[in-house]
């Protein structure tokens, strides 16, 4: 049986067929308080309320024009989104700034999409005119819009819809893990091109409850989850993020009562599911309705995997629900995952030859062993390779290289950055195929799927061998957890000119636990560089303790490594108020290593 979305050429037909086809039935689900008090919009309200405002938009004059979404958590944002969508109107979903540094950012942004408008809720208007004033932003030239001011009855009259397939439909600003955010275009076509992708690499069924907490702004919460019900007709039940940081257990509960047939998630998430679960919980839970939860954004654990597993299967989860998926900005979301049956698949692989390019596959027992999560088959109608990122040959499976990637989903470019744009999305292998998208991770590939590896960037060459930061930062992070300690950690190299090559290891201790005085800090860093010793055959040069929410990180929550190394190589670390204590500041390099 075919889906309106297998012919649509944009999200919105398929709006248009299930405001006519489901026209009382709930597209959206807000939780206000991420557990019983919701607010409710309706197919036909969501189609009245986008088309209004998007016939004011029109009346304004901002077809084809960047508008910045500035909303909290809710409807408004949906209501807003589909109103660009229907405009003509290029929306630039974006986090709500909560100090002078989000403010820079969104300053950046304003500038590099040259947006005319900014929309959010009458409750934010004026904190964001002065943020953003503040800031440097001239908000009485671009202007400060909200629905309850710019939506009357002769709006909707004078909207007429225009079908823009291949014309800009959104700008998803890049999370600048490893650089300045970069504006990604994603047209109408490609944007229902993956969700048409997610659907069928997870097999959802039409009028499938959907149900989440990401954030709407970020590509996985808007795409993946936001979006796919409304392709599909169905519903999505969705919270806060915060409502979820609070309590975990709330997400788990919502696709209970919701009967969600899909949810996505990070790994750090399903982690503190698992905690939660740990810590006590009574409740009922009924998870048999949830087939599909895709875990990406973030490296996938194994351990994580196993253990959700564990935890949840007794309320009914079925084995083979969790699929790891890989994807960014530049593929619109998705561009490999989906599990037709089993567990997710992993391989378990020798580390010290990975470190050289090579995949040895070995067994559990296998003192240097390490685990390899898959992250599914190329996404329908999509091909990814292996690629020498230095002489662009392709590789044979099993081969670790740069992942590039091709299809319908691939974003058209970077916003006025052609040289970027060129480099990244039009690269071409040895022997002339292409163009590919460069994505700038390293994996490999073979009959079961593709595994990531880490980020060429944040690559840490180490005395001839290659060494992944997330490795060692889970081997750092367990060493605290045996002592009940949940750690953020952020580990890159230490200045190459360094006569002792090594690492750096920022460690961000729990707003809430056990405290680290100095002793207690010495006795963890001899424990720490021993452990990755061991592991990994490498010096762990200096240990640095930081305060809660201190670690540079993206809007979207990734560790921005590259943040970090600078940090550490201005010397800035040394009078940083945000630093409890360091190695660095109470030993000499030689002490440091030696120790």
């Amino acid at each position: 049986m075919s889906l309106p979305l297998d012919s649509a050429g944009s999200i919105l037909a398929c709006l248009e067929h299930y405001a006519a086809a489901r026209a009382n039935e709930n597209a959206y689900v807000f939780l206000t308080d991420g557990e019983i008090h919701e607010q409710a919009l309706t197919y036909n309200e969501l189609r009245s309320r986008a088309q209004a405002m998007a016939g004011e938009l029109t009346q304004r004059g901002l077809q084809d024009q960047a508008v910045l979404l500035l909303f909290p958590a809710g409807l408004d944002f949906v209501i807003a989104f589909f109103a660009c969508l229907y405009a003509g109107t290029i929306a630039v979903p974006a986090n709500l700034a909560r100090n002078s540094h989000h403010y820079a950012r969104l300053k950046q942004i304003i500038q590099d999409s040259n947006t005319q408008a900014v929309l959010t809720i009458p409750a934010l208007k004026a904190a964001t005119e002065k943020g953003l004033t503040t800031a440097g932003v001239d908000v009485a030239h671009i202007g400060i819009l909200c629905e309850v001011d710019i939506v009357n009855a002769a709006s909707r009259a004078h909207f007429q819809p225009v079908a823009r397939t291949h014309q800009p439909a959104f700008i998803q600003y890049t999370s600048g893990s490893t650089g300045n955010p970069k504006g990604v275009i994603v047209t109408h076509a490609q944007l229902v091109a993956n969700e048409r992708a997610i659907q069928r690499c997870s097999n959802l069924p039409e009028f499938a409850n959907v149900g989440g907490w990401l954030p709407q702004f970020h590509d996985m919460g808007l795409i993946g989850t936001m979006l796919q019900p409304a392709a599909l007709g169905g519903c999505y039940y969705f919270m806060s993020p915060l409502h979820f940081i609070q309590s975990p257990m709330r997400w788990i509960k919502l696709l209970s009562r919701c009967k969600a047939v899909a949810t996505a998630a990070p790994n750090f998430a399903l982690d503190m599911c698992v905690k939660a679960m740990r810590n006590g919980f009574d409740g009922d839970l009924d998870l048999s309705s949830l087939n599909t939860i895709f875990c990406g954004a973030e490296p996938v654990n194994q351990n994580t995997v196993s253990q959700f597993n564990s935890c949840f299967e007794p309320y009914g989860l079925h084995p083979d629900a969790l699929k790891p998926c890989y994807g960014m900005a530049e593929t619109t979301l998705i561009i490999s995952g989906g599990i037709a049956t089993g567990v997710a698949k992993y391989l378990t692989v020798n580390r010290e030859a990975l470190k050289t390019g090579v995949v040895s596959v070995v067994t559990e027992q296998d003192p240097e062993s390490q685990h390899i999560v898959c992250c599914g088959a190329p996404v329908d109608g999509h091909v990814i390779k292996i690629v020498n990122p230095e002489t662009f040959a392709v590789l044979d499976e099993n081969a670790v290289g740069e992942i590039w990637c091709a299809g319908p989903s691939i974003a058209a470019g970077y916003w006025k950055n052609e040289r970027a744009t060129l480099d990244t999305f039009g690269a071409k292998t040895a022997c002339g195929q292409g163009p590919f998208l460069r994505t700038g991770d390293l994996g490999f590939i073979n009959r079961d799927g593709i595994f990531v590896t880490g980020r060429i960037k944040e690559l840490m060459i180490i005395r001839g061998k290659n060494h992944y930061p997330h490795d060692i930062e889970t081997t750092i992070a367990g060493v605290f957890a045996e002592k009940s300690m949940d750690v953020q950690v952020a580990v890159f190299a230490n200045d190459e000119a360094a006569k002792v090559p090594g690492i750096v290891a920022y460690v961000e201790l729990p707003r809430r636990g056990t405290a680290l005085d100095a002793e207690t800090f010495k006795q963890f860093v001899s424990t720490l560089r021993q452990a990755v010793n061991a592991v990994h055959d490498v010096q762990l040069k200096d240990v640095v303790a930081f305060k809660f929410g201190s670690i540079p990180r993206t809007s979207s929550g990734k560790t921005q490594r590259l943040a970090c190394a600078r940090l550490y190589t201005s010397g800035g670390i040394d009078t940083d108020e945000r630093v409890l204590l360091s190695t660095r500041r109470t030993t000499t390099e030689t002490e440091a290593v030696a120790s």
